[in-house]
């Protein structure tokens, strides 16, 4: 049997053989399919991550929180001590992705879902409930479709207070920050300072094309210190004849040392009776260095027909890192009447206040 040794061992007239050429062609030949296969396929994985990119992200953020005035299951109120989801940056995990179509226009999606880190369970009865879209975008805007958040989101935390201790947990101005079912919404781009909204959302209901359609539009302007906007909202009730309006304007403007804010709100909202009224928001933020900042909010709201509400809200934020930050508030509220609004706890014992302190982490992903 022929062996075939090493090159710097073999015969010189073993090296040109035919026998030997044809072998170490053959050989070579079969080394290249590999490396050609690698290449291709590494072509290909550049290629498809360039078009198309996933990402999984999320938030998740505890309070300890110590409230009085909460209404207790046999009458009267008490004190409650416990652990919430954080009140600023609201727990969620999501899953956002999109494609590169050429030409300047690109699909993307989105798919979030709220949590409860104190539990460990959902944050509602819908598992994607706050995104769950997908759309289109370019220099001319964005155009989305599904479920998701209302223009009004995109512009009014500038100028009203945000996360949870906020006036759109009034029952009257959910329309200041929600998420609507059945929605298309368009995003334009920033001009000259100008960029805006518009979404409508589709009432579903058979025979009543209208009932429970929603529509609103917003437009803000920030150049400079300062900052400018508006939402324009309407609901076609869905069981009662009639709509249900909100309009609001927003202003800030920075001083440097502080950023002063302004929110005013009207609604009339068509339940059994009109139930007309307003909500002010007078706020300041003020950067106390490079990773930390203190705010403080005044909010009122007056309305015809049920329970006024005022509160008084102070916020402080540490970052401990680009993603890690701690956080305290400390709210004073006041009902007026038989009112029972409650930041925790559900709800207060007719007539009576409630005062709250809070203290967590957060950590963004």
């Amino acid at each position: 049997m022929n062996t075939i040794r090493s090159p710097k061992t073999k015969p010189t007239h073993i090296l040109f053989s035919p026998e030997y050429m044809h072998i170490m062609k053959k050989q070579a030949s079969l080394r290249s399919i590999p490396l050609a296969v690698a290449l291709v396929s590494g072509f290909g994985l550049q290629q498809a991550a360039q078009a198309q990119a996933v990402t999984v992200y999320g938030a998740i953020g505890l309070d300890v929180v110590y409230a009085t005035g909460v209404a207790k299951a046999g009458g009267g109120s008490g004190s409650r001590l416990g652990i919430d989801d954080n009140a600023i940056v609201n727990s969620r995990v999501g899953i956002k992705g999109g494609e590169d179509l050429g030409g300047g226009l690109k699909a993307e999606f989105d798919l979030e879902s709220s949590l409860k880190p104190d539990t460990g369970s959902a944050g509602g009865a819908t598992f994607w409930n706050r995104n769950a879209f997908v759309g289109l975008s370019s220099g001319m805007g964005t155009l989305r479709i599904g479920h998701q958040w209302n223009p009004a989101d995109d512009y009014m935390c500038g100028y009203f207070v945000c996360g949870f201790y906020a006036p759109f947990q009034f029952s009257e101005f959910y329309a200041l920050s929600d998420y609507y079912d059945n929605t298309i919404k368009y995003s334009s781009p920033k001009i000259g300072g100008f960029e805006g909204g518009v979404s409508y959302t589709l009432g579903e209901q058979a025979g009543k094309t209208s009932a429970g359609q929603k529509f609103q539009a917003a437009v803000n302007y920030g150049s400079g210190p300062f900052g400018f906007g508006a939402v324009v909202f309407s609901q076609k009730n869905a069981t009662l004849p009639g709509t249900d309006t909100m309009y609001a304007l927003g202003a800030s403007y920075d001083l440097g040392p502080a950023k002063l804010r302004l929110g005013v709100a009207t609604a009339d909202v068509n339940t059994t009776k009109d139930d007309k009224g307003t909500v002010l928001n007078l706020g300041v933020d003020v950067p106390v260095s490079a990773v930390a900042s203190v705010s403080a909010d005044y909010v009122s709201k007056d309305m015809d027909n049920s329970a006024d509400v005022t509160y008084v809200r102070l916020r402080g934020t540490y970052a401990l890192s680009k993603r890690t930050s701690l956080n305290a508030n400390f709210i004073v509220l006041e009902n007026s009447g038989n009112g029972t609004f409650a930041f925790s706890g559900g709800a207060t014992a007719a007539g009576k206040g409630q005062t709250l302190l809070s203290a967590g982490i957060t950590h963004a992903f």
